[in-house]
């Protein structure tokens, strides 16, 4: 028999609830988990342990599933002692399943949550409906055009004279919705919403983000159980970022715990990073990971890296740091213009990432952002330039060895080689000697014009000096003209 088990520890328990509970607690250890040592420590926290087992009769070709309480059970022998239905009623555990929004059938969202404010005043504002649905199909069927149509559809061959005990004529005709019922009324009715200049449209023609937010809300209102352990999987796979991030914020503050599986980071931002469990393969092993709590100035700089570059790098498998963001431009830049034959980095599961913002980049940051991706259970790439060779360069290339999995070390000129890959000889000269010359008629030319924030118009510059490989532009000798600011 084929069985699969997953075993939970339930801590920081109410009194009430370990009163319910008495006779299954255990000594809770520093690691989190139940200790099954008969000498643990009296004042050691209590926990209770509960497993669901799933297992599968071949010969009967049957399931069978069970609730049970691992201290008092032992299931090589097939001896359970089951948890009972009052004791799972004290943990709610509230599974949010987002369907279609505002339906008003049997079963769904709007219908429960109606049904749990006043279910009286919603069964008789749906008989209200019913009648005058019924009245108005009445006046329908009376309607001379309608009725003149059905007696000619009867007409035909005598067909109303033939189909009943009596000639059939359209004032024996009506109309209703399916078999009449309440119920087959409220199936046929679907959302609409007035949003904009568009009027009135059906919640399928506003697009699929509004119909997810909407059945989000739903799910979210239906999982008010004050204590409750919320579940959610494939989070926010709908919506646009800012409500992504926004009801997973909700469902943590409300929530007595919640637990969300998401392809989406910015359901992640709503959590500490701590509090985000990654889940990987590598090698055709199962694994999870989790970052531990910061404790030194060091590693909490590295943790910057969490939202600006990690995060956005979620459900890749591999990491590849480059020692700044201007790398990681030129780097895609080169992976886009590949030719159609190769495959670029993202079919590899390769996401590139910088070692920092701005100044904070560089080779020596690598290895903290490595390790910081490796405590999450990234395969950590670096990929550096040789911009120099010295004692220095030798002690922070050991360190980056260190802390990657694999450590790509370009030739020197690669990044500059690769900004200027596949442009004509003559552009580049061109733009050479535009700014060797910044006053000619070239160079006016070559340089865009730049937007001026205080008069809300264009204006010109002229530019001097060169051009730096750690600089987009080159900078200018004074402002662009009298109170204006030049932006980049």
């Amino acid at each position: 028999m084929e069985a699969a088990q997953v075993e939970v520890t339930l801590t920081d328990l109410d009194p009430d609830v370990q009163q319910l509970l008495d006779g299954v607690l255990e000594p809770l250890e520093d690691s989190g988990c139940a200790s099954e040592e008969p000498d643990a420590s009296a004042d050691a926290p209590l926990c209770a342990r509960l497993a669901y087992r799933l297992s599968y009769d071949e010969e009967a070709e049957s399931l069978e599933s069970v609730v049970y309480f691992p201290a008092r059970s032992n299931p090589a022998l097939g001896q359970y002692s089951r948890v009972p239905a009052a004791t799972r009623r004290m943990l709610p555990v509230v599974t949010l399943d987002a369907g279609q929004p505002l339906q008003l059938r049997a079963g769904a969202g709007l219908r429960r949550i109606l049904d749990k404010r006043d279910a009286k005043a919603g069964a008789a504002a749906f008989d209200a409906l019913a009648q005058a649905v019924t009245a108005a199909v009445s006046a329908l069927s009376a309607d001379p055009a309608v009725a003149e149509a059905v007696n000619a559809v009867l007409a035909v061959g005598g067909t109303g004279e033939r189909i009943g005990d009596a000639p059939l004529t359209a004032e024996q005709v009506g109309f209703r919705t399916e078999d009449g019922s309440v119920a087959a009324l409220l199936r046929t009715l679907r959302a609409a919403l007035h949003l904009d200049a568009g009027g009135m449209l059906g919640l399928a023609q506003h697009g699929s983000t509004v119909s997810a937010v909407l059945s989000m809300a739903e799910a979210m209102l239906l999982a008010t159980v004050p204590g409750a352990v919320v579940l959610a999987d494939d989070f926010g796979d709908q919506l646009n970022a800012p409500a992504t991030e926004h009801l997973a914020a909700l469902l943590r503050a409300r929530s007595g715990q919640v637990w969300l599986s998401t392809r989406r980071p910015e359901a992640s931002r709503a959590f500490e990073p701590t509090e985000v469990i990654r889940l990987v393969r590598h090698g055709g092993v199962r694994s999870h990971h989790q970052l531990t709590r910061i404790m030194d100035r060091k590693a909490l700089i590295a943790m910057r890296q969490w939202h600006t570059q990690l995060l956005a790098a979620l459900t890749a498998p591999t990491v590849a740091i480059t020692e700044g963001p201007h790398d990681v431009a030129v780097l895609s830049m080169v992976d886009r213009r590949r030719p159609p034959s190769a495959l670029p980095l993202s079919a590899h599961g390769v996401r590139l990432v910088a070692s920092g913002t701005g100044g904070e980049g560089g080779i020596s940051q690598i290895p903290r952002v490595a390790n910081l991706a490796r405590q999450l259970g990234f395969r950590v790439l670096a990929v550096i330039d040789r911009d120099k060779d010295n004692a220095q360069t030798s002690d922070e290339l050991a360190k980056v060895l260190a802390a990657c999995d694999v450590v790509v070390r370009l030739p020197p000129g690669a990044i500059e080689q690769a900004m200027a890959e596949g442009l004509p000889l003559q552009a580049l000269a061109d733009a050479k000697l535009s700014w060797a010359h910044p006053r000619s008629a070239a160079a006016r030319h070559a340089v865009s014009p730049t937007w001026c924030s205080a008069t809300g118009g264009c204006c010109r510059t002229q530019w001097s000096g060169r051009i730096h490989r750690s600089s987009t532009f080159p900078r200018t000798k004074k402002p662009p003209s009298a109170g204006c600011r030049q932006t980049e």
